[in-house]
């Protein structure tokens, strides 16, 4: 059984959602992004979601852009993120890993390989954020060779008959967007997201995380009651580690704000 599958399917047993945590891989710089994520497990992260730093996104917002502009600005790259899960493999051979990327960088690497290299350094899924269904053939079978989850996101807006097309070809979990627009510029509302829901559970069999806009205890907590199966929280934690400390102190602070805020949402 595949890491992200085992995943759900254990914390389900449980009666848990799962709280899927994200960070831009290299902001501020590779050794803090590593020892980052090689503690979010450690505090009640269940499955962890690596950004691709990206120059020119479009659905990230200012919280996670300037992110990447600073990752970017430290040298991060492709081979680099891949190398990144790599080396949190050396400790950590259970908690599930998700890419997320434009799919520029993919494209740039080379669409025959890098899904399998992503697949042979660690990474157990794929999500590519300006990829809609209408093109999902340019990837499609590569990421079969490879072994990746394939996880799909769904717009709010979507109806039952692309919801039916964007799923065929999911695997994972679906990522359902909480909103229109663009991520850390606002909160979720639960009840705009309760219907969504309920329509994706009868259309498809797998997990549903809600990501977009949300930010607290209080939001997971709502979220979690209307039987999401996982929520994701990327710009509250990338806004935490963007905290400006003294550059001896950086990974050290930055793992304790990390920590304190996963444990609460865990909890």
């Amino acid at each position: 059984m595949k890491r992200i599958e085992q995943k759900f399917k254990t914390l389900q047993q449980h009666n848990q959602c799962a709280f899927i945590g994200y960070i831009c891989a290299g902001d501020p710089n590779y050794q803090t992004s590593l020892e980052v994520i090689k503690q979010m497990p450690k505090n009640g992260v269940d499955i962890i979601e690596i950004g691709m730093p990206f120059s020119d996104p479009s659905g990230d917002g200012p919280i996670i852009e300037n992110a990447s502009k600073r990752a970017i600005a430290n040298g991060m790259n492709l081979v680099k993120v891949l190398q990144l899960a790599k080396d949190f493999r050396k400790t950590d051979n259970n908690t599930p890993l998700v890419l997320m990327s434009y799919f520029n960088p993919l494209l740039k690497y080379g669409l025959e390989r890098v899904f399998i290299d992503a697949w042979q350094n660690g990474f157990d899924g794929i999500l590519i954020v300006d990829l809609p269904y209408e093109e999902e053939n340019e990837v499609v079978d590569f990421i079969k060779k490879s072994n990746l989850d394939f996880i799909r996101l769904i717009a709010p807006n979507s109806d039952d008959h692309r919801i039916k097309k964007i799923v065929k070809n999911a695997s994972g979990f679906i990522y359902l967007i909480s909103m229109l627009g663009i991520t850390g510029t606002k909160q979720a509302v639960v009840e705009d997201n309760q219907k969504n829901v309920q329509r994706i559970k009868k259309i498809s069999n797998l997990p549903i995380a809600i990501g977009f806009g949300i930010q607290n205890y209080d939001q997971a907590k709502q979220f979690a009651k209307i039987k999401a199966d996982g929520v994701v929280i990327g710009s509250t934690i990338v806004k935490e580690i963007s905290k400006d400390f003294p550059e001896d102190q950086l990974i050290k602070n930055t793992i304790e704000v990390i920590k304190n805020f996963a444990k609460n949402i865990k909890a």
